[in-house]
């Protein structure tokens, strides 16, 4: 169904609407009588009051519907909007091309006959309808249509009747709380006149009666409220029937100007006396109504204020009087500008400059103070509001023709206002240059006599006063008593109690009272020692240390423990004679010896010579025969190729993989045999040299590998050229090897020097410079729990078809590495490749 179009005026009528602020609110008898009456007159089973809002319509009153509101789109009263001036009517709504698809036409309720008057306010807005509907065709006569009219302006009547309630509900709603805040306002009045801190009085007529007076009047005139209420001004107060305050008054009534006093002086009778008092008052004119002036008195005593005052002046000027004499620097500066508002002359003479630098800002007055923290320091004061204080400070200042390093205690102290909000500082300063310095050069000697105590490989103490207070005690006697420092401070005999009944402190009394120095050799001790009492003996002595009266103030112990060395030599002499007890056995024990060691000697001798020979067996008799089976196996498979069936082609290859591990391994041995048993005879060896020639020799493996090899420049070391070309030639060829088939190997090969210190922990090596080489590949590395078994012969980590070997190269490398006198060790992580690091004494 087509909705009208809007009205240009449709905002003011939903307003006009909203006024009466009738929308969902509940249901009231008088509507529901109406709709009563149109359904009746109209002979319909339905009749609304229907209210048509911005995007809805709701029923007021709903007789013979059950609908609270519906949509626009289906509202039949948006309708009566264009038309104010007639009813809507609708005799059949399926015939009416308006409604014909109205879902309340095909629909629930089943709208057939629709008739509806305009709800028209007194402005003219039309804000509903009052309807009559039927579910059959349907025509109204006109009295029926007139009834409907009059209905519907009798509903515009409750609406009008209803604002008209609500504003005088709202009207009574405000007089109501503008009675509640006048009683308020009443009582706070009488509140605050009653309780003000100033004194406040009504005073009406030619003689002044007191009309109203607060508790704080009466107080300051020494009456009760009840002595002055309603009584004469002279009545009440005759004291001042002398004093011209009446005339005052007076003269207020007569002219009706104002009159203030900032400080008036009244004799008043207050506590049993007469009391002269000072008031600030202020007489206002009041203009009644019956055209008559009445006074109000505004007073307040200043009494207290006045002589705190005067007291401020007196102490204002015994300040400036202090300020001018006093034998330190004082000055004021004045705003964030720091301008130099007061100085004695104490602080010009500090600065170096005559008074004329008052009104100048400190950093103008003073340039050198630019790069110094005082300035900073000043501004952080004015900033925060808290005060700043510095002991021996070094400040730099232009004084007798040039820069003076000069020391100061001084202090910065913000001024604040009455309101609190800080408006200067005020400088304090005393020079303290001569006192730093000879604190300073007293400090450093002392430092320099404490580091010396501190230091000195022989145990130093010092004992202070008749009670042996502990005031010194270095590390070496804090050792020798088994204490720490905590026993400073306290007194020697309570500290070591085991020295009860040695002759230690009556010794030291002695020296106290005569002077004498004191010196032990040897001299036993009982200390306790980790709990139990035991004995020592010292080298030491008691040196007294003289006051400037001559007199012994302390005592000064320097002590050595020669235990040891007594010990050693009572253990030395009982030991003489045992010792030539000994000496003719010894010697005839180092004969003997000395001939089994001639008889092991030529043993050994006999055993290498048997191992040489088994090198040289294994170099031509065991490997003849491994070459026999590799050169026979190999005829065999070249000759029957394609006759043997697939078993005997795969033992053939069997037994020739075979031969060429055990050719490997017995030469493997030799190599690794050779060099356990290898004389030492080291020369000059270049390790680029070394690496140049295993290049070449890996050279075939490398091409078809297509292997980077990156690598510095190497040193030169004490070594054999032979055992260092195996060393080198198995740990590339092992980084090549473990690496993946389908990945370019590349092998960084690094050297460099380093100390003692950078070798790792688990390294026993001795001596300071090490040749450091590291040969690092990307392989497929393993895990460090194994890295001990990776240099045992025949020990591998990894299956021989995947990797071949014979599991001694590593083991030669380590043999080649011990031989000179280094070590072998390495990192690694599964898949993350291996770093082997070799460690030769430089």
């Amino acid at each position: 169904m087509a909705i009208p179009p809007v009205s240009p005026e449709e905002n003011n009528r939903i307003t006009a609407l909203k006024s009466y602020d009738i929308l969902d609110s509940l249901p009231e008898e008088d509507y529901e009588d109406i709709t009563r009456l149109a359904s009746d007159i109209c002979e319909t089973p339905i009749a609304l009051i229907s209210l048509v809002d911005k995007d809805r319509q709701w029923f007021k009153s709903h007789r013979g519907l059950d609908l609270q509101e519906t949509s626009l789109e289906h509202s039949f009263c948006v309708h009566n909007l264009i038309s104010p001036q007639k009813p809507l009517v609708v005799e059949d709504a399926r015939q009416d091309p308006r409604f014909v698809n109205n879902a309340f036409v095909t629909g629930y309720p089943n709208i057939v006959f629709y008739a509806g008057s305009p709800l028209v306010d007194p402005n003219g807005y039309v804000l509903g309808s009052l309807c009559v509907i039927d579910h059959q065709p349907k025509q109204l006569t006109e009295k029926q249509l007139s009834a409907l009219k009059i209905l519907a302006k009798q509903v515009i009547k409750l609406l009008e009747l209803r604002k008209q309630n609500q504003a005088l509900k709202e009207s009574e709603e405000r007089y109501r709380l503008e009675n509640i805040a006048l009683a308020t306002s009443r009582k706070r009045f009488e509140t605050v006149l009653k309780h003000a801190p100033i004194g406040l009085g009504l005073l009406r007529g030619d003689d002044h009666v007191f009309e109203l007076v607060n508790d704080r009047i009466a107080e300051m005139a020494g009456r009760r409220v009840e002595d002055m209420q309603g009584k004469t001004l002279l009545d009440a107060l005759p004291e001042l029937s002398r004093q011209g305050l009446k005339e005052i008054f007076d003269s207020v009534r007569t002219t009706g100007q104002r009159f203030v006093a900032p400080e008036i002086p009244l004799q008043l009778q207050r506590n049993n006396q007469l009391e002269t008092a000072y008031f600030y008052a202020s007489f206002e004119p009041v203009q009644e109504p019956d055209g008559t002036v009445s006074i109000v008195d505004f007073s307040m005593e200043i009494t207290e204020q006045l002589k705190a005052q005067r007291d401020l002046q007196e102490s204002e000027a015994r300040f400036r009087a202090i300020f001018e004499q006093a034998p330190m620097a004082i000055g004021q500066l004045k705003g964030r500008d720091l301008v130099i508002e007061l100085g004695n002359k104490q602080l010009f003479e500090v600065w170096g400059k005559d008074p004329s630098i008052r009104g100048m800002r400190l950093i103008d007055a003073l340039p050198e103070m630019q790069g110094q923290p005082f300035i900073n320091i000043l501004e952080g004061v004015f900033d925060s509001g808290k005060p700043f204080y510095g002991n021996g400070v070094l400040a730099q200042l232009f004084r007798n023709g040039r820069l003076e390093d000069l020391y100061f205690d001084f202090s910065y102290t913000p001024l604040r206002s009455a309101e609190g909000e800080v408006t200067g500082i005020m400088i304090m300063a005393v020079e303290v240059t001569e006192q730093v310095l000879s604190r300073r050069k007293l400090e450093k000697s002392e430092a320099r006599f404490r580091g010396l105590i501190k230091e000195a490989p022989f145990a130093i103490g010092v004992y202070e006063t008749n009670d042996l207070i502990i005031s010194i005690a270095n590390d070496a006697m804090l050792q020798f008593w088994g204490r720490t420092p905590e026993v400073i401070g306290q007194k020697l005999p309570e500290a070591l109690p085991e020295l009860e009944g040695q002759p230690f402190i009556p010794l030291l009394h002695e020296i106290l009272r005569t002077g004498e120095t004191y010196r032990a050799t040897e001299e036993p001790a009982d200390l306790l020692t980790n709990g139990r009492l035991q004995r020592y003996w010292f080298n030491y002595v008691y040196q007294p240390i003289f006051d400037n009266e001559g007199k012994v103030f302390a005592i000064l112990n320097s002590a050595v423990n020669v235990t040891d060395k007594y010990l050693a030599r009572q253990e030395l002499q009982q030991s003489e004679q045992r010792y030539r007890d000994l000496a003719a056995e010894l010697d005839q024990h180092v004969q003997e010896r000395t001939q089994e060691l001639l008889q092991t000697n030529q043993e050994l001798q006999r055993s290498n010579e048997n191992l040489q020979q088994f090198a040289y067996v294994a170099s031509h008799d065991l490997q003849e025969p491994l070459r026999k089976i590799q050169t026979f196996s190999t005829l065999l498979s070249k000759r029957f190729a394609g006759q043997l069936d697939e078993q005997a082609s795969n033992l053939l290859e069997r037994i020739n993989t075979a031969g060429y591990r055990m050719s490997s391994l017995v030469s493997d041995l030799l190599t690794y045999s050779r060099f356990a048993t290898r004389q030492q005879s080291f020369d000059d060896v270049s390790l680029d040299a070394v690496l140049a020639g295993v290049l070449d020799a890996l050279s075939l493996t490398i091409r078809e590998r297509k292997a980077r090899i990156q690598t510095n420049t190497l040193g030169s070391v004490k070594g054999d050229v032979v055992q260092l070309h195996q060393l080198f030639q198995n740990l590339v060829s092992n980084a090549i090897k473990f690496t993946p088939a389908e990945d370019q190997p590349l092998v960084r090969i690094q050297y460099d020097v380093i100390k003692r210190q950078e070798l790792p922990p688990q390294s026993k090596l001795t001596g300071h410079l090490f040749h450091r080489i590291s040969v690092t590949d990307q392989g497929v590395g393993f895990d460090e729990q194994y890295l001990d078994r990776i240099f045992m012969v025949f020990q591998r980590l990894h299956n021989k078809n995947e990797f071949p070997g014979t599991g001694i190269g590593l083991s030669i490398c380590q043999q080649v590495v011990e031989n000179h006198g280094g070590w072998i060790t390495a990192k690694s992580q599964p898949e993350a490749g291996t770093t082997f690091l070799v460690y030769l004494p430089a």
